[in-house]
């Protein structure tokens, strides 16, 4: 499959595909007359990396993911990810409650037209 077909399939761009290649996130895939010729095995990686960039996994960490030989290496990084963004909706919720606060507690204004009440 080539890479617009592939990009249209996996719902992302064809820049992206490119791009994951060349930092090493995706290793090489094959190529038929110069052109990348996406296998099923392919794309399956794509989805996983997708789904991985989907929750929050930085770039990095994807490549750290797909490099680790264990299971338990693998679920270790998922996990401190996991804690990271409870940690990040713990901050949110409580900056959510200030606003809320904030505009519960604003004074009512009337609007003047004019000058004249």
């Amino acid at each position: 499959m080539k890479i617009n077909a592939a990009a249209t399939q996996l719902h992302t761009s064809a820049w992206t595909l490119r791009y994951y290649e060349e930092i090493g996130v995706l290793a090489p895939v094959a190529r038929i007359s110069g052109m990348r010729d996406y296998q099923p095995a392919d794309l399956a990686r794509i989805r996983e990396i997708l789904d991985l960039r989907a929750c929050g996994v930085t770039l990095d960490e994807i490549k750290r993911f797909l490099r680790l030989d264990s299971s338990a290496d693998q679920r270790q990084l998922l996990a401190t990810q996991a804690a990271d963004l409870r940690d990040q909706i713990t901050e949110l919720t409580a900056t959510l409650g200030r606003l809320e606060t904030k505009i519960a507690t604003l004074p009512e204004r009337r609007l003047v037209a004019n000058g004249a009440d």
